[in-house]
């Protein structure tokens, strides 16, 4: 069978999620390890009552095939994120993964280069990889990527886009000071790269306030991303791309050659809890219940570990990014864990080579606040272990 498979199948990296899958099916292990809401939040009588009210007011061509842009009351809907956006420039996608696959269609030849944060998000990393691009990583720090270093590689490499998360990254849980979003726009200008903001944590926001987007920094050259799955539900798979109208012909048929059109049933519910305002009001519980997960989650790694780690506490969205001593292989240290029943993922899966790290992601959202604190002495004794 080998021989009949294409290239990217045999070399396909294999996703540290299945391995997660592999161990987190027991009942026993806690698990910091998915990016995964918190599922007894979901708002199912919500979606119940939204569910009747469309089979009740729909006409029966919902069922029908439509265009692939998606459905109007929904693009309209979100346009209004944007501050000069219609409904025109937004693209409805399967989940915003498929929005990712669409740009790489769209942009990337076999060895053309593209830029990542270093860290950066797991799937998209393999699925870039999968296109056979040439990925540069650009330092991150809790403040930005390191311009200077960005403006050489646009400078010498000629990249055809800047792939980042400004905002509650992933895996960091970092967010861009603005003076960087500022010049890094200014560098996409002058060397004409296109930025992809990526944005599913945007609306998670425990303190601060909103910062600007490169969609206003930069509508021409910029792509952006979003999807409903951290705030709403992910079955849904409802994701969407803001791009300037040129783009998104492009963008749409893409789409049509790959699934024609996504599913419109759940796109009227969401457009329409989005409409009577119930979609605000469920992400403000879901910001009062994540700040007490991450402020415990916070307080029993202090208690803990004391200063055998290092982490910022992030600002909204779902991840810490741990820091153990420069010695500490936490791709060795998960191992240990597992054996202690709680799972992370390490940060070495978060970067273009599985070199060893130091680092590790730990989700805070889909634990009970007892399952946080007995997690995370689970992870002391596992690290305890190690180090004898």
């Amino acid at each position: 069978m080998n021989t009949l498979l294409a290239d990217r199948v045999k070399n396909a990296p294999r996703s540290f999620t299945r391995k997660i899958l592999d161990v987190i099916g027991h009942a026993d292990i806690i698990s910091f390890a998915g990016g995964l809401p918190d599922e007894s939040l979901f708002p199912h009588e919500l979606i119940k009552q939204e569910i009747n009210h469309s089979l009740d007011t729909q006409p029966r061509s919902m069922y029908q095939y439509s265009q692939a842009q998606g459905a109007c009351s929904l693009r309209e809907e979100l346009a209004q994120t944007y501050t000069n956006s219609n409904d025109k420039e937004i693209l409805i996608t399967t989940g915003s993964q498929q929005g990712l696959d669409i740009l790489c269609k769209a942009f990337i030849n076999a060895g053309d280069t593209i830029v990542v944060e270093a860290p950066s998000y797991l799937a998209a990393l393999n699925l870039f990889a999968l296109y056979d691009a040439n990925i540069v990583e650009v330092n991150l720090t809790c403040k930005g990527v390191d311009t200077a270093e960005l403006e050489e590689i646009f400078k010498t490499q000629k990249p055809k886009f800047f792939y980042a998360i400004p905002t509650f990254q992933n895996p960091t849980g970092w967010s861009w000071e603005e003076e960087c979003k500022v010049e890094v726009a200014r560098l996409a200008k002058k060397y004409n790269v296109l930025v992809i903001e990526d944005s599913p944590y945007n609306d998670l926001r425990y303190d601060g306030s909103k910062g600007i987007s490169f969609e206003e920094l930069l509508p021409e050259l910029s792509v952006s991303l979003g999807t409903f799955s951290k705030t709403l539900v992910p079955d849904f798979r409802i994701g969407w791309m803001r791009a300037n109208e040129a783009f998104l012909k492009v963008f749409q048929s893409m789409k049509e050659n790959t699934d024609l059109q996504s599913p419109k049933f759940f796109q009227y519910i969401v457009a329409n809890i989005i409409k009577e305002g119930n979609l605000a009001l469920h992400v403000n519980t879901l910001i009062k219940s994540y700040k007490v997960k991450r402020d415990t989650m916070a307080q029993a790694l202090s208690k803990e570990f004391g200063n055998a780690i290092e982490f910022e506490l992030p600002k909204g969205g779902m991840f810490f990014w741990i820091k153990f001593n420069d010695s500490v292989d936490t791709m060795k240290l998960f191992d240990v864990a597992i054996q202690k029943n709680i799972a992370y993922v390490p940060g070495c899966v978060f970067y273009k080579t599985d070199t060893p790290t130091p680092y590790a992601r730990l989700n805070f959202t889909n634990a009970t606040l007892e399952d946080i604190e007995i997690g995370v002495k689970r992870l002391k004794e596992a690290y305890q272990e190690y180090i004898k």
